[in-house]
């Protein structure tokens, strides 16, 4: 059962060590949150009440004659208040509930509150060298547009040379100087010991916050559940083929889609150059691991969604991050991102990666790679291939008809085809991240079959570039993709041999027709 979604409110966001008078007296009037479908839902109503309808993926759901005045009226989003007036039930309790439960099917958006008074946000910012950068870094945090008396910032210069201070000196922040260094997820640690804010959020001194960063993320610990919210990270303008693949592609970004936080979602996890953590969470999980210098913002995640809390991934909220784009520099840190997934997956077995296998494209390769050997014996794949999406299609078509959806034949064939293309895609990136140097060595061996590991590889670098649309050559944005991935492959196989285990090459497989 969803939580009932709350206004925000003095009580909830109060200060410990503060009071109701210090919130601004210009801040905006409270607007109550708002749901609306999911971009690329629709109700079809009918005789019986109505059908909610998703081409991307194909699926119909029935819903009776309440539930469709309601989600018919949220093609645009509404309030709870405004739902009511529909006359399709008179208990917002009622609404708020159903309204909640399809939230947390993801069939709907929500839109938080504006709360009447914010709170108190402790902005931390971890530094070691960079002292133009990080001075940038401050500034921007300065002209945030949030109520100057319900943040602070807290800088931790870990053993930088020369110190921080003299950049610093001139502007209203907490310095935090260790003459040892003690790296990133200490330093956090320390800063929010010493923090007074209800919320703690987290930059780096090589980003800049854009004027609405806290804006548009903190109304959404308005959901007593969420415990941590993260904005989208973008690039600066790119000069260079680094840069530009960097800015299309960075690991850091997790696109332009709001959705939910889960180890086996799309957005698996959030950075913490661009982070929103309840203090009381950073304390009940003990802070960041130290020991952990690289893939501590995926465990900490994760141990808070252990714990029964929730995150969302808001793009709203934007940090410009200063990208590595010397070649050495930035190979290396991919490296390193590949070599904490075996800690990581020993620490968090539940979140085990899920690869698709997709029988009817896995039957197409298998067609192009018997071609050469068993000519017209290798074409029996192929008919069992036609078989099984035929029998697909006429098992979705069957469905349909019975909640009295008619879609044409050639419609529905285009929705399982786009479905099919979604998970080659996904086999293809999880084949070039993960075993890309084994199934190379394959097709060398036996060259008959790079007909088939060829495309396999090419399929997730060719979408990518099309979908991102970035500023560089079709060429240049494969190679780099399939460099980056090499590296980070080579690190995943680093930390499988350090931490001796075989986990992150052992998905768990989704079978398909």
């Amino acid at each position: 059962m969803m939580p009932t979604i709350q206004t925000a409110t003095l009580e909830q966001f109060r200060d410990p060590d503060g009071d109701a008078a210090s919130a601004s007296a210009d801040l905006p009037a409270l607007q109550p949150a708002r749901y609306a479908l999911q971009p690329g839902l629709s109700v079809r109503i009918d005789a019986r009440g109505g059908v909610l309808l998703c081409l991307r993926p194909l699926w119909a759901l029935r819903l009776n004659q309440r539930a469709t005045v309601l989600l018919a009226a949220l093609q645009r989003p509404c309030s709870v208040a405004e739902l009511a007036k529909t006359g399709s039930d008179p208990a917002s309790a009622d609404i708020t509930a159903f309204l909640d439960e399809l939230w947390r099917r993801r069939l709907l958006v929500w839109y938080p509150p504006i709360p009447v008074f914010w709170p108190k946000v402790s902005i931390i910012v971890p530094a070691r060298g960079r002292p133009a950068a990080t001075r940038c870094c401050v500034q921007s945090l300065l002209a945030l547009d949030y109520p100057a008396d319900r943040r602070e910032i807290i800088v931790v210069d870990d053993a930088s040379t020369p110190p921080l201070a003299s950049v610093l000196r001139d502007l209203p922040v907490t310095l935090l100087r260790q003459e040892r260094n003690i790296g990133q997820s200490a330093a956090r640690n320390l800063a929010a010991a010493v923090a007074t804010g209800t919320v703690l959020a987290f930059t780096d001194n090589d980003c800049v916050a854009e004027p609405d960063w806290l804006r548009a993320l903190v109304p959404y610990f308005a959901d007593p559940e969420i415990a941590i919210v993260g904005g989208r990270v973008v690039a600066p303008a790119a000069r260079g083929w680094v840069a530009a693949f960097e800015a299309a592609r960075s690991p850091l970004d997790m696109g332009a889609v709001a959705v939910e936080v889960t180890p086996a979602a799309a957005v698996s996890y959030l950075p913490t150059c661009n982070l929103l953590v309840r203090r009381d969470a950073m304390r009940d999980q003990g802070g960041f691991d130290a020991t952990l210098r690289v893939g501590e913002d995926v465990d900490f995640i994760w141990r808070v969604l252990r714990a029964g809390s929730r995150a969302r991934y808001v793009p709203e909220g934007r940090i410009v991050h200063d990208h590595r784009v010397r070649w050495g520099d930035w190979l290396n840190r991919r490296a390193d991102y590949g070599s904490s997934e075996a800690i990581l997956q020993q620490r968090h077995p539940e979140s085990r990666r899920l690869m698709p296998m997709p029988a009817v494209d896995l039957l197409a390769l298998t067609v192009v790679a018997l071609v050469p050997w068993l000519e017209a014996a290798a074409l029996w794949p192929g008919v069992a291939a036609v078989a099984l999406f035929g029998a697909e299609l006429l098992g979705k078509r069957r469905k349909l008809r019975r909640l009295a959806v008619e879609l044409s034949v050639g419609r529905i064939a285009i929705a399982l085809g786009r479905e099919h293309a979604a998970a080659l895609y996904h086999l293809s990136a999880n084949a070039v991240r993960y075993y890309g140097f084994p199934l190379l060595a394959v097709g060398l061996a036996w060259p008959g079959l790079l007909a088939a590991v060829v495309p396999l590889l090419a399929v997730a670098p060719l979408t990518d570039y099309r979908r991102l649309q970035p500023r560089l050559s079709w060429p240049a944005f494969v190679g780099l993709y399939w460099l980056e991935l090499a590296a980070y492959q080579l690190g995943i196989w680093r930390g499988c041999w350090r931490w001796r285990t075989l986990r992150p090459l052992l998905p768990r497989l989704c079978w398909r027709r």
